[in-house]
């Protein structure tokens, strides 16, 4: 009866960590979301949101999000976007069936600590035979803890312009696009037909209708408004799909807009 238990608990655990993963195909990929958390914020932290918005879209006073990482498999590469906290990110690798020493790149998309966490693992490089990758204009605006995670790289570390009106190649199939604003130097990666942008949005059942809300995350908020507008017109004017670091499960869907100045995001199946 006890070993009955015992693999009763091993199930169930590995069906909650399965639970935090979700695989979408595009032409040239898998792309993977890696989630360590679901959660339900606060609107405190939203800047712009009127009564009326607020009394529209969050009538309880919170909103759903999430923190994300995603693991692109290509035939050539398995590579890391972002590394979240740390926290359940190589749980969650595992799950994908990839090692740490897998990852031959990490791609990130700004440097707060719920995206270079996991850089490292218990002090040391996480991600031994990977290359990090960055924009210039974020690698100057790293603090203490990022400069240090990011260290620990040495020669690995990359650094690049991303792209401004149009994607601009990083290598293989996935490009780059700046979207300031967030941070100084935010930046959204494409693959095929999916668009992953990073911390474009916080707050989807508020920001999706009103993208004029900011957050108090934003280094810029006027920028950073300016930058969401631009990237949500840019995936529904090319068909794009679009998953983000703070998009609840599964993190991945497409778009429209809803005829009134906002958008409309349904989640892939």
């Amino acid at each position: 009866m006890k070993i009955i238990h015992i693999i009763a608990a091993l199930l169930i655990s590995g069906l909650a960590t399965a639970q935090n993963t979700f695989s979408y195909k595009t032409k040239n990929a898998e792309v993977v979301l890696l989630c360590e958390i679901q959660r339900d914020n606060n609107i405190n932290n939203l800047i712009g949101a009127t009564p009326e918005i607020l009394a529209e879209t969050a009538p309880d006073k919170k909103y759903p999000g999430a923190v994300n990482a995603f693991l692109v498999k290509t035939k050539k590469r398995e590579i890391l976007l972002d590394a979240g906290y740390g926290r359940e990110l190589f749980n969650n690798l595992k799950v994908a069936g990839v090692a740490p020493e897998d990852i031959d790149a990490v791609l990130m998309t700004h440097l707060h600590g719920d995206h270079f966490g996991g850089l490292l693992k218990d002090g040391k490089r996480a991600f031994p035979n990977a290359k990090l990758y960055m924009s210039k204009k974020e690698f100057a605006s790293a603090n203490e803890s990022a400069a240090k995670a990011i260290k620990e790289y040495g020669d690995d570390l990359v650094l690049f312009e991303p792209g401004e009106s149009k994607p601009k190649r990083v290598f293989d199939a996935l490009s780059s696009m700046s979207s300031y604003g967030h941070t100084p130097g935010h930046t959204v990666y494409i693959i095929d037909d999916l668009v992953i942008w990073g911390d474009l949005t916080h707050a989807m059942a508020i920001q999706m209708p009103y993208p004029q809300v900011a957050i108090s995350y934003d280094t810029d908020p006027a920028a950073a408004v300016q930058s969401r507008f631009m990237m949500l017109s840019y995936i529904v004017r090319n068909n794009l799909k679009a998953a983000g670091m703070h998009v609840p499960y599964p993190g991945i869907g497409s778009l429209k807009t809803d005829g009134k100045g906002g958008y409309i995001f349904t989640p892939v199946k």
